[in-house]
């Protein structure tokens, strides 16, 4: 008699090192913007999305993946479900961490504004990965490891979804990250590209992938960010269907980085 063993997802498969966990280095004991997610944000986060999700007339298995996770029935590995992105983030930040711990060259985050579009199904990440290689190699950037993410945010002032990509920059000259923003001057978009060198590493590398139904309605002004807040119903939906349509491995970006097993390397 044969039985069938389900294979555990790579990340989910160990805890990050106690120097690497993000869930650590940035404690519940914080304040809600300071910390790392805590299981109960992910949990009240998810009961909230479900009920959005059921009062917008959202598709029924859109809603039943978060409530039937969050009550054990299975994991869902959903990119919606908050505690199953939170798992998924604590994996990668840990990951993240271990590889720039160990390269002590300027770092840097780029985030780059990739497309914008009324309609959020016309936003691909995979459209944008080859470009953005290819962009990497032209800036001689070659030799740097770059690990991010796809991320996609709700631009009220503008009725759009714009697609970012946040990008860990690791051992490359000033020179060539600016020429591979240079790159990006053509684009329709205000200030396609923004830097800031890597400083606080923690805080900075959790940024670098969200999985987040929230958006900031009004623009920053100087270095202090608008406050976040939930989306309306109708994106709240389109976004949730957006993601449901993509695994978290289809939102990462890896350059001269690749996966093995549960390790990046």
């Amino acid at each position: 008699m044969s039985t069938t063993r389900k294979v555990i997802s790579y990340w989910r498969r160990r805890k990050p090192p106690r120097a690497f966990d993000i869930a650590l280095l940035r404690p519940s004991t914080l304040s809600r913007g300071n910390r790392f997610e805590s299981r109960k944000d992910a949990l009240n986060e998810s009961i909230r999305s479900e009920t959005v999700l059921k009062d917008a007339g959202a598709p029924r298995h859109l809603w039943e993946y978060l409530a039937e996770c969050r009550a054990g029935y299975y994991i869902c590995e959903q990119t919606f479900c908050p505690s199953c992105a939170r798992q998924f983030r604590r994996w990668f930040i840990g990951e993240v961490l271990r590889i720039a711990n160990t390269n002590t060259a300027p770092a840097y985050i780029v985030t780059v504004l990739l497309a914008r579009e009324a309609d959020i199904n016309e936003l691909d990440p995979e459209t944008f990965r080859h470009t953005l290689r290819k962009r990497l190699d032209r800036a001689g950037l070659g030799d740097a490891i770059v690990v991010g993410g796809f991320e996609m945010v709700w631009r009220a002032r503008d009725k759009a979804w714009v697609l970012h990509a946040n990008l860990l920059v690791l051992g490359a000259g000033r020179p060539a990250v600016v020429q591979f923003e240079d790159s990006f001057n053509s684009s329709d978009l205000t200030r396609p590209t923004q830097t800031v060198e890597l400083k606080d590493l923690p805080e900075q590398v959790s940024y670098l992938l969200k999985f987040t139904t929230y958006h900031r309605p009004h623009r920053q002004v100087g270095k202090k960010r608008s406050m976040a807040k939930p989306l309306n119903a109708k994106q709240h939906v389109a976004l949730v269907n957006w993601m449901w349509r993509h695994h978290f491995s289809e939102l990462l970006f890896l350059y001269r980085v690749r996966r093995q097993g549960d390790r990046l390397c």
